[in-house]
């Protein structure tokens, strides 16, 4: 099949992240896999190096109706049978193009609702205008696509409240591969950062941003730090809020607990350092963080959020609480550091769950299965306009 996968963003995180494991691997099964994107970044470019065609459209606005046209054009001139973008910007602007183009098959994947984005923001009447705005864009041109693929049953339950018909969406929840990492790395990267052998390290990644809610996580880790001094925490990422968030260290009196280790691209060595993978997440869709931090065997506290609810079994392999709770994540960070063996058993049990249900190649099964059942239909239809 002739595949064409539209971006959202040009970085390589969360949703992008996924696109890029989906083309990579479905080229891999022999399909013939392209990809555009809305600017030049790191996206295109690590997509050319593993051979996939990435094309630039710049679109950055849901009316951008050149866009659309030109993406369109796109479209027919590659004679491309799989359209599948990801995200709702690009949801609404690459569903008009399939439909202008007539392409055979056409889904698109939600891996965060508007509505679920919202969930610990504030709710004024700019927020409500605006989201309101969008789910009748998003209700409207999904009726251009055969099926909405939601990455959790939260993002699904959220898109029937939308409006979306049941029956057009499938849900595939996010996977990850784990590529053979040098057992020593974390061990190097410790020894890097001058951690101590007997130091309980404490892990978080992910973007500087309102979203992760790192105040909270720093405002858990002082109350840590009281009841287990040999605890440090590891915070990998960069963003807007940083130097907020090194003030706030200083204000707590945890700075030399605390360290930001920015941008990492060896992200999985930087997680293999980690005893305890904490996340403090007012929304999330399924985090690809938290698989990982289970894949490598690492145990999760985080914020009970839909998405987050999917992947984490409480009391097995982590534990879950509240929105903006210092007092109960801290205490869940404690519980482990406090428990060697439990930390051991907890991230064995989380290992477990991930190679049994959130697998890639479970996902690029689903995805290709899910391809291969609209083809004919969508092709009668086709013949018949």
């Amino acid at each position: 099949m002739k595949i064409l996968q539209v971006a959202y963003k040009s970085t390589i995180s969360g949703g992008e992240k996924v696109l890029f494991d989906l083309a990579t691997s479905l080229k891999e099964r022999g399909h013939e896999v392209s990809a555009v994107c809305p600017d030049p970044g790191q996206l295109p470019d690590e997509l050319r190096k593993a051979g996939i065609d990435s094309t630039i459209i710049p679109f950055h606005k849901t009316y951008d109706i050149r866009a659309a046209r030109q993406l369109a054009r796109f479209i027919t001139d590659e004679k491309i049978e799989v359209l599948h973008s990801h995200s709702m910007l690009t949801n609404i602007i690459s569903r008009v193009a399939g439909k202008l183009a007539h392409v055979p098959v056409s889904v698109s994947t939600e891996h965060l609702t508007m509505e679920l984005a919202r969930g610990g923001r504030g709710k004024g009447l700019r927020d409500r205008l605006m989201a309101k705005y969008y789910r009748r864009l998003d209700n409207f041109t999904s009726r251009y696509n055969q099926q909405v693929i939601a990455v959790s049953n939260a993002v699904r339950d959220d898109l029937v409240e939308q409006g979306i018909p049941t029956g057009r969406i499938t849900v595939i929840q996010n996977g990850i591969e784990i590529p053979d990492i040098d057992p020593a790395a974390g061990d190097r990267i410790r020894l890097e950062l001058g951690i101590k052998p007997e130091e309980t390290v404490v892990g978080a990644v992910g973007r500087l941003s309102p979203q992760k809610d790192y105040p909270t996580l720093l405002r858990a880790f002082k109350e840590v730090g009281k009841s287990c001094p040999e605890a440090i925490l590891l915070i990998a990422g960069d963003g807007y809020l940083r130097d907020n968030l090194e003030k706030l260290t200083y204000e707590l009196g945890i700075r030399e607990q605390v360290k930001f280790l920015g941008y990492r691209t060896n992200v999985l060595e930087v997680v293999s350092s980690f005893d305890i993978y904490a996340l403090s997440s007012l929304w999330e869709g399924l985090p690809l963080a938290v698989l990982e931090a289970m894949a490598m065997g690492k145990p999760v506290v985080a914020t009970s959020v839909p998405g987050t609810e999917e992947a984490v079994n409480e009391g097995e392999t982590g534990f879950l609480v509240p929105l903006k709770d210092d007092q109960a994540l801290s205490q869940g960070i404690i519980e482990l550091v406090r428990d060697q063996e439990k930390i051991k058993i907890m991230g064995d049990a989380g290992r477990r769950r991930w190679h049994d249900c959130f697998s890639l190649t479970r996902v690029i099964d689903e995805h290709e299965a899910l391809y291969k059942n609209l083809e004919p239909s969508a092709l009668l239809m086709k013949k018949s306009e």
